[in-house]
């Protein structure tokens, strides 16, 4: 049996400057952010660069990743 690798923290700076918080469990392999201020309280992605391909007006559009 294999060891789960380690999750990887990171912050992602919104362009309204807002700071959400999220983990990649597996590098480049699946991310989760967490966002309690909007309608749904978590994103779930395969990719970080999945997750922040988004059309402009998401409040993801243009955020940028502070920490990893």
């Amino acid at each position: 049996m294999s060891v789960p690798a380690v999750p990887i923290p990171f912050l992602l700076r919104l362009t309204d400057g807002r700071t959400w918080s999220g983990v990649e469990f597996e590098p480049g392999r699946f991310v989760c952010v967490y966002h309690p201020d909007e309608i749904n309280l978590c994103s779930i992605a395969v990719t970080l660069t999945d997750l922040l391909n988004v059309p402009e007006g998401h409040p993801l559009y243009g955020a940028k990743v502070e920490e990893r």
